[in-house]
């Protein structure tokens, strides 16, 4: 299987853009099956313009994915509130293509139920969650749709039950979780990821930050904390305004054999010139072997020695805090109500145009 980013295609044109991709790099993607979070609904409506970052996927996005063997399309995310009234059109597209879904449904227990296909000859089951902070202007539920939130220990215990209930089931969690062009992973995710896979999982996949977060070993399980934008193309959101600066144009593709349980890295390279939005390849390497991987991976340090290190090199400082233990519930809670208070000052800046819009 291979895994991928966000993917937010709001038109026809850019749609024949990811499905030229697709076709151009068949030999790779077409012989494998594709997991990929789909950053926001499936909506041809011509949608008025807006001041605000409202994502969103036209219908025509659906033939670049087939034409990628898309299996799952990952819906937990802060952009499946943005329109949920195109909720039920959406799975309905989906089911019609022959692409599953998870992360999101009519109920809590619908969004929080992990999907399972078989992938040769292997059952894959997958998990995926998102940041409850990273749905802080919205409610969840809208409009009787729910986004499944990460909770930690609970998240543990499902991959744990799953584990032991079908110990040949290859697991894989999918969590949209970070901060917006942040380049390194909080030190809570690199112990809960390690926590998920000492339970069962055998991957573990980090999306949103939109810029790659780089990814480890650890023991037989993979970690890549942040994939970075797939296709989120830019200049087409928000009147145009919403775009990325240049260090978020690297984003991964993440392969791994559920057989052979080895795991490859490819990376590409954001472009839109001439009008097109394209990707080009500038890496394919074993995981273990990928430069790119290592220039991105700053993890020689211990758990603890690597608090200190991102509290040194992290981009976002300003009133950001830290979070270091996924079993520190109250202590995260009281953290995760700063961060969104510091998220609603943000988004009403950005309306007055004082700042950027981000994601």
């Amino acid at each position: 299987m291979i895994v991928v980013g966000d993917i937010a295609s709001p038109d026809p044109k850019c749609s024949a853009d990811l499905l030229r991709f697709f076709r151009e790099y068949q030999e790779l993607f077409a012989p494998d099956s594709l997991v990929c979070n789909l950053e926001g609904m499936l909506c041809d409506d011509i949608l008025p313009n807006t001041n605000t970052p409202v994502l969103f996927n036209h219908s025509s996005v659906l033939s670049a994915l087939i034409a990628a063997n898309t299996k799952v399309a990952a819906l937990a995310n802060n952009h499946t509130l943005d329109l949920p009234e195109y909720f039920d059109n959406t799975l309905n597209l989906l089911s019609n293509a022959g692409i599953a879904w998870c992360g999101a449904g009519r109920t809590q227990s619908e969004a929080e139920q992990a999907i399972g296909y078989i992938d040769r000859g292997v059952e894959v089951v997958v998990f995926n969650f998102c940041w409850d902070f990273l749905l802080y202007h919205q409610r969840n539920p809208t409009q009787g749709v729910y986004v499944g939130e990460i909770n930690n220990l609970s998240l543990i215990q499902q991959v744990k039950r799953l584990r032991e209930s079908k110990p040949d089931t290859r697991i894989l969690v999918y969590l949209h979780w970070s901060i917006d062009l942040e380049t390194l992973p909080y030190p809570m995710y690199r112990k809960l990821s390690m926590e998920l896979i000492d339970v069962g999982a055998n991957v573990v996949i980090g999306t949103h930050s939109h810029c790659t977060q780089g990814g480890e070993k650890y023991k037989d399980g993979y970690i890549v904390y942040g994939l970075g934008n797939f296709f989120l193309p830019h200049n087409t959101f928000a009147n145009g305004k919403l775009t990325f600066p240049d260090f978020s144009r690297l984003e991964m593709a993440f392969q791994w054999d559920p057989v052979t349980k080895n795991g490859f890295c490819h990376w590409f390279k954001y472009c839109n010139e001439d009008g097109r939005h394209s990707l080009l390849l500038q890496e394919s390497a074993p995981f273990e072997e990928s430069k790119l991987l290592e220039a991105h991976s700053p993890y020689s340090q211990s758990l603890d020695e690597y608090v200190i290190y991102f509290k040194k090199h992290r981009r976002k400082r300003f009133l950001m805090p830290i979070y270091k233990e996924p079993r520190a519930v109250w202590r995260n809670a009281i953290l995760t109500q700063l961060l969104k208070t510091r998220g609603r000052i943000a988004r009403s800046l950005a309306k007055l145009k004082v700042i950027k819009w981000q994601t």
